[in-house]
């Protein structure tokens, strides 16, 4: 058995923690090389000294230099530098990415260009990148992509490597959030704390709040739509409120597969990691008889408008999809910073995606071109609003 020596973005969120639960329950298959996090320096020191051997690098300047005084002048890489630095690792042989953001993407396309194996849980790197993405897959052979968010985990796990000739549709579920059954007129008076408050799922805030918004689906169809090459009209999204139906793919011939799972996300990075194998994970079982029944509704589009925002973007293609997520990072952090209102978070996306002009094929640096300009322009568009 080869023993996969991990690179590990985001080693403080939620994804590096259950992605750690994983490594230790398996220490025969996993090894730690690098660890990456954003500024989180007691969490941060404390999986360094966990992970003595492993490389270190903090995003944030300051609190890389805090870390390395408080691990004893150990070595701790920053910036973007530092994260291009661990994925070039000789050792390293798998990326997982769980980075929340458009910092994302590059770690990703330089672990393809080495020909590794990227766990991806860092949405944006195909949203942003996905035409790109593809290309450097294409170009690069050896190296692999395989999701790790439920839902396109699920979605591999049904797919199980069949052709995409045979199948009819791909449908994500959503949870709905806290909203799901709000009335309409009561979403001008929705609070930090109640948007935080996600009824599954335990998230980071901006991805809860993306949840909550129903932004989350739509990046996870513009995701689909790269990671299993299936154009828009063949991908579905549906609210399933207990969360134990994780996707299905609709095949020809009328079949319908679906994966069922507790909401735990080790299972999904675990299979990232091994697939197409199955290994050993403690934790809890889906009991069906306890289940009883299973919940769909069709997604409320009036109340919920950023799913056809990003369907919108995504057809639209070139950069609009870059711009539909910078613009909808800002917008959440406004609203969580208490500077925007709730329904204005898909308001000011809206009006980004009407104002952009970029090229249908844009290169990475344009991209991110239109990821600044987004991020400007909603500040612009909060600052007149609150004038």
């Amino acid at each position: 058995m080869t023993v996969q020596n991990i690179v590990l973005l985001g080693a403080t969120g939620s994804i590096g923690a259950s992605t750690l639960s994983v490594v230790r329950e398996h220490p025969d298959r996993f090894r730690i090389c690098a660890l990456a996090a954003n500024s989180r320096v007691e969490e941060f020191c404390h999986l360094a000294r966990e992970f003595p051997r492993a490389k270190l690098c903090l995003y944030d300047e300051t609190a890389a230099r805090t870390a390395r005084e408080a691990l004893g002048g150990r070595h701790v890489l920053s910036g973007m530098d530092g994260l291009l630095e661990m994925v070039g690792d000789l050792e390293a042989t798998t990326l997982v990415n769980g980075l929340v953001g458009s910092i994302g993407c590059r770690p990703t396309m330089e672990a393809i260009r080495r020909g590794m194996k990227v766990c991806l849980a860092n949405k944006e790197t195909l949203v942003m990148a996905g035409e790109i993405i593809n290309r450097l897959l294409d170009e690069h052979p050896k190296a692999s992509l395989v999701p790790i968010d439920s839902e396109h985990s699920a979605l591999h796990q049904c797919l199980a490597g069949r052709p995409n000739a045979e199948v009819e549709s791909l449908v994500l579920t959503a949870s709905g959030g806290p909203f799901r059954d709000l009335p309409r007129e009561k979403f001008a008076h929705i609070t930090v704390e109640e948007a935080l408050k996600h009824p599954t799922w335990n998230m980071g805030p901006k991805i809860t709040i993306d949840s909550s918004t129903l932004f989350n689906k739509g990046l996870e169809v513009i995701e689909a739509h790269h990671l299993f090459r299936v154009d828009y009209d063949r991908i579905k999204v549906l609210v399933h409120p207990g969360s134990h139906v994780h996707s299905l793919v609709q095949f020809q011939d009328g079949a319908l597969m679906a994966q069922l799972g507790t909401p735990d996300m080790r299972l999904p990075i675990l299979y990232s990691l091994v697939a197409p194998e199955r290994v050993s994970l403690s934790g809890d079982r889906l009991d069906l008889a306890k289940l009883g029944q299973l919940l769909f509704q069709e997604p409320d589009r009036e109340r919920f408008p950023a799913l056809d925002l990003a369907y919108e973007a995504g057809r639209a293609g070139g950069a609009a999809p870059a711009v539909l997520n910078a613009a909808n990072e800002r917008a959440v952090a406004l609203f969580l910073d208490r500077k925007l209102s709730y329904m204005a978070i898909a308001k000011v996306v809206a009006t980004c995606l009407e104002e952009a002009r970029f090229s249908r094929h844009p290169e990475f640096d344009e991209l991110l071109a239109a990821d600044s300009w987004a991020r400007g322009r909603v500040t612009e568009l909060v600052k007149e609003m609150r004038a």
